[in-house]
This record gives C-alpha cells, sequence and structure tokens, in this order.
C-alpha cells in the first residue's frame, strides 16, 4: 500500500540544487536576452500614406512637434516643417514631440536632433528615418 511517504523516499523526483539552480539562472536569462532584443529591428512603420494631410501648419508649435499617423512631425525653426518616423530605430517604441530641440525615446532614453534626425546619444545606432513633406497653404503633407 502507498502510504504518501512513499514519494518523499522515491528519489527519482528530486532535483539537485545544480539542476535547480541551473534551470532557474537559464530562465532567467532568456527572460533578459528576449527583453532586450536587437538593435534596429524594424518593429514599426509610419502609417500615413503619400499625399495624407499630417497636420495644419498651426498646430506644430516653433521648436515642437506633434505626433501623428506614427509620424513625428517638427518645426525646428519657424516655418520650416519635417517629419521623421515616430518609432525609435532601437527597439521599435514611438517617440515623442522634441524638447529644446531634442527628441527622445521614452524606452531607453535615445535621443535625437529635432532639425535633422540624427541620433545625438543612447542606444540607438542609427537617427530616425526621415519622411518627406511638403507645406500646401496651411497643410503639412506627406510627400
Amino acid at each position: 500500500m502507498y502510504d504518501g511517504q512513499e514519494f518523499l523516499r522515491d528519489n527519482r523526483w528530486c532535483l539537485s540544487r545544480r539542476a535547480l539552480l541551473t534551470g532557474a539562472g537559464a530562465v532567467g536569462a532568456a527572460g533578459l536576452l528576449s527583453a532586450c532584443g536587437a538593435d534596429d529591428s524594424p518593429n514599426g512603420q509610419a502609417a500615413a500614406a503619400p499625399g495624407a494631410v499630417l497636420a495644419r501648419t498651426g498646430d506644430v508649435p516653433v521648436g515642437g512637434g506633434t505626433v501623428v499617423d506614427g509620424v513625428l512631425v517638427v518645426q525646428p525653426e519657424a516655418g520650416t516643417f519635417t517629419a521623421y518616423d515616430a518609432t525609435c530605430p532601437h527597439q521599435g517604441v514611438r517617440v515623442g514631440a522634441p524638447r529644446d530641440g531634442v527628441i527622445t525615446c521614452p524606452a531607453h532614453n535615445s535621443t535625437f536632433a529635432a532639425g535633422d534626425g540624427a541620433r545625438l546619444g543612447g542606444p540607438a545606432t542609427r537617427g530616425l528615418t526621415a519622411i518627406p513633406v511638403r507645406v500646401d497653404g496651411t497643410n503639412i503633407i506627406r510627400a
């Protein structure tokens, strides 16, 4: 008859401390590596199609910007409008509007120049992808 204690005496089901720690370490390492990902992964694409109105000129503050349909439209100086894919090239997180001429990714603090999208610092290995735009009256249109 099985008395319940027999299971505890059966060593086939017991893990050694080494096996347990090795397994836990492997699971932890796999989780860490999957969270880091690879650089320059193209996780996102700007959604606005060519010809789409992205914003009105009055909606984009001088020295600032706005994100519309995955496109960051900025006005680095009065009357000059440029646009970038709002997806950080590091891991695909959406960047925010520039502050003091710097665009920052909230995930890992990669920074980019608002004037040309160039990488300034952080884990991203390249700048933001430029998107051509044109101004027609008060509309900023994806070219």
